[in-house]
């Protein structure tokens, strides 16, 4: 079983790391490619145990993307519903003459990039999923994330300098002067680097808040924590390279939703520690959020062209009018670059192809219809949700990796209401993988939080040590165990359980293996290790 969840880990981390190099891997081979690889490692990750809440997870993601599938392939089903029928069939039939068969899509068929798409959503997903039933893999998975944005940061701040006229090792055709990374987009660039300034940050924030004021005061001076003032520093300028790539990326739209989704997790983070009341945090929300925008106003793009430009906005006019023509089963899967030529107005004020509507959301109304979408933002938000509750919940170093997959999940959705980061196979690997990686991991901790059934306590005595007995406790070696008289009262069985907990843990402190064989149970640094009993 190890052996199998070791493949699947690294298979995953494989398509997570290799996605985004290959010019983001829009092209039909690589989604094909990812697709295999990552299905290999659904199915090696199937085979392994899962909990209640992941399946119920994992069920609930698995019927959303049924759904939308089931919307797909009644679209090009013939008459499946004659008064949706596109009128390009009969249209196409008066004036070519030919027999066609009238169906609700304005495609024959469903494009072979939609299906492409839509495997990959699923299998990326899932396989990170699976990695997250592991605390080590999840934690190992996403360590290596992070070092792999940093590492295409610095391969994009070296090509900037040295190359900018290749991308990779073909001529740079478009956004010559920004920062692409090995994406074509700079926008999509922008939205990776971004995710690893909110990771390389969080992890920064809770390597600071595991130091003492008394630690602070001694920081350089004490060898103990000569080492986390290194890691400190590390990672302050790890985020700090990717958060210069991404300013010199000039995406606009990756900018602003970098900032809105790091101030997220920043507040999850400080949240869960200071307990703030509401309208404090609120206040401080709003006082947060002025500071960015006033920021944001003066740099780069946004202070020279403004947050947004016409073009899209009569783009997102268009879309909303066929939404309005065709609200209940859309235009057909993936054929927005189809239609859109037709629908686009002779005065239209912006160049360029537009084979995405710039929105991802409203792509997708235009295309499967407004219950699809609907489903679709009510899952998000649900996933904001559950994840934002892990990461005010926890203490433990899980803390900083859920606030930045809460922080990545709100800088993507935001980013993809206007742009099409997400339609980017090369950066929805990485996020599917994480998101299902975490939300997996969210799931168990909520299951491995419930009460335990322990014979013998009162409801006094279990309260009182779920409060004291850390988790370390599971792993204590034996010791000798009390046992009660015969006809004692539940109160004294309760103190016989406790003093023989007391010994267990006692026994464990003279030994030196509390959580022996537990990486996941080492301490923070400038944590104590003493039991509280």
């Amino acid at each position: 079983m190890s052996t199998i969840r070791s493949v699947q880990m690294w298979i995953t981390i494989a398509a997570l790391s290799l996605a985004p190099l290959f010019f983001g891997s829009v092209d039909l081979l690589w989604v094909a490619i990812w697709t295999t690889l990552l299905s290999i490692g659904v199915l090696c990750g199937a085979t392994l145990p899962m909990q209640a809440g992941q399946r119920a997870i994992l069920i609930a993601f698995l019927a959303l993307c049924g759904a939308y599938a089931l919307v797909a392939i009644i679209q090009v089903v013939p008459g499946a519903m004659d008064r949706l029928d596109d009128p390009i069939w009969q249209r196409a039939r008066v004036l070519l003459q030919i027999d066609v068969l009238p169906r609700i899509s304005s495609r024959a068929e469903i494009p072979p990039a939609a299906i492409g798409h839509l495997l990959l959503t699923i299998t990326g997903f899932t396989s990170g999923f699976f990695v997250g039933t592991s605390r080590r893999n999840s934690d190992t998975l996403t360590d290596l994330a992070r070092y792999a944005i940093l590492a295409y940061a610095l391969y994009g701040l070296a090509a900037l300098a040295f190359t900018p006229d290749l991308l990779l090792w073909a001529p740079k055709l478009a956004y010559r002067g920004s920062l692409t990374s090995s994406f074509v987009n700079h926008n999509t660039a922008a939205t990776f680097l971004g995710t690893g300034v909110i990771m390389w940050s969080c992890s920064a924030l809770l390597t600071l808040q595991s130091l003492q004021l008394s630690s602070l005061r001694v920081l350089l001076l004490t060898p103990a924590t000569e080492r986390v003032a290194f890691e400190l520093i590390l990672r302050l300028g790890a985020g700090l390279i990717c958060f210069f790539a991404l300013l010199l990326s000039g995406s606009r739209g990756g900018l602003i939703c970098t900032c809105l989704g790091l101030l997220v997790a920043v507040g999850l983070m400080t949240a869960n520690r200071l307990r703030p009341g509401f309208w404090y945090a609120l206040g401080s929300a709003v006082a947060a959020l002025s500071v960015m925008i006033g920021w944001l106003t003066h740099v780069g793009r946004i202070g020279s062209e403004g947050m947004f430009d016409d073009g899209r906005w009569a783009v997102y006019g268009i879309c909303l009018d066929i939404i309005r023509q065709r609200p209940l089963l859309g235009s057909g899967a993936g054929t927005f670059a189809d239609i859109f030529p037709s629908l686009r107005p002779a005065d239209f004020n912006s160049w360029g192809v537009w084979d995405y509507a710039h929105s991802t959301i409203l792509e997708i109304a235009v295309e499967m219809g407004v219950p699809i979408a609907v489903l679709i933002v009510v899952a998000s938000v649900a996933l904001l949700r559950v994840l934002a509750r892990a990461a005010l919940v926890r203490e433990d170093r899980a803390r900083g990796s859920f606030a930045a997959i809460t922080g990545i999940a709100v800088l993507s959705y935001t980013h993809s209401m206007i742009d099409f980061s997400l339609q980017i196979p090369g950066y929805l690997v990485v996020f599917g993988i994480l998101l299902g990686c975490w939300m997996s991991r969210s799931a168990a901790e909520q299951t491995s939080a419930q009460p335990a059934s322990w014979p013998g306590l009162t409801a006094a005595a279990k309260s009182g040590f779920r409060r004291r007995m850390p988790a370390a406790a599971l792993d204590m070696p034996s010791a000798p165990r009390a046992k009660a008289e015969p006809g004692a009262s539940e109160a004294a069985q309760s103190d016989v359980a406790l003093a023989t907990m007391k010994g267990q843990a006692d026994s464990a402190l003279s030994s030196g293996n509390v959580g022996a064989g537990r990486p996941d149970l080492i301490p923070e640094p400038g944590v104590g290790r003493g039991l509280n009993l």
